[in-house]
């Protein structure tokens, strides 16, 4: 991570914040929080996890990925893996809250893929966790996690690997096979991480 780099993502940064191409960029939620998040910006990652949008905790706090399902991500990384937060990078595809929580809308994951380019274009991971089916999607142009989580599979868009894992949420880790294929996605992701 160079200097330049430092600057480029303060740049990516501010233009994240000042975003408004949807509706959703620069609401307020709850009144007083900005929507719009764009990573926890640690540049000297290796690993790159993407997800699908912020949460209101997510926005009060300015960081991606620190509501429940965050909490039980960073727990299960660290017991299956040996990562902890602060060995990654971490973001979305759309980087603005939608209202109700939504899935995001086709326009908001266009709009956003400019931020998705810069960031893998700086960090240059050496594989992109992508959590869920919209991240899935956004990185590689294909559907259907529950047929591809836990693969390896290219990105030509982006020239790196990408594995699917199953998102973390309490709907998916209260489900028994959802649960044991989330943390045999990460048992995936730690194989292809020894054999790096």
């Amino acid at each position: 991570m160079t200097l330049s780099d430092q600057d480029s993502l303060s740049v990516l940064t501010k233009e994240c914040l000042a975003c408004r191409k949807c509706q959703i960029g620069g609401q307020l939620v709850d009144g007083k929080f900005l929507s719009n998040v764009l990573s926890n910006g640690n540049l000297g990652a290796k690993v790159m996890v993407i997800g699908q949008n912020p949460g209101r905790e997510e926005v009060e706090k300015k960081e991606p990925f620190v509501g429940i399902a965050g909490k039980l991500f960073d727990k299960a990384l660290l017991e299956v893996v040996g990562l902890k937060r602060s060995d990654l990078y971490i973001g979305n595809s759309v980087r603005c809250f939608t209202p109700g929580n939504r899935k995001p809308f086709q326009q908001e994951e266009d709009n956003c893929r400019e931020f998705l380019d810069k960031e893998i274009a700086l960090v240059k991971p050496s594989v992109v966790i992508a959590l869920g089916s919209l991240a899935f999607k956004q990185l590689t142009g294909m559907s259907g996690i529950m047929k591809h989580h836990g693969q390896v599979i290219f990105s030509i868009r982006y020239k790196v690997p990408v594995i699917p894992i199953l998102h973390p949420s309490p709907l998916n880790t209260n489900n028994p096979e959802r649960r044991d294929g989330f943390f045999n996605d990460l048992r995936k992701l730690k194989e292809f991480l020894d054999g790096q």
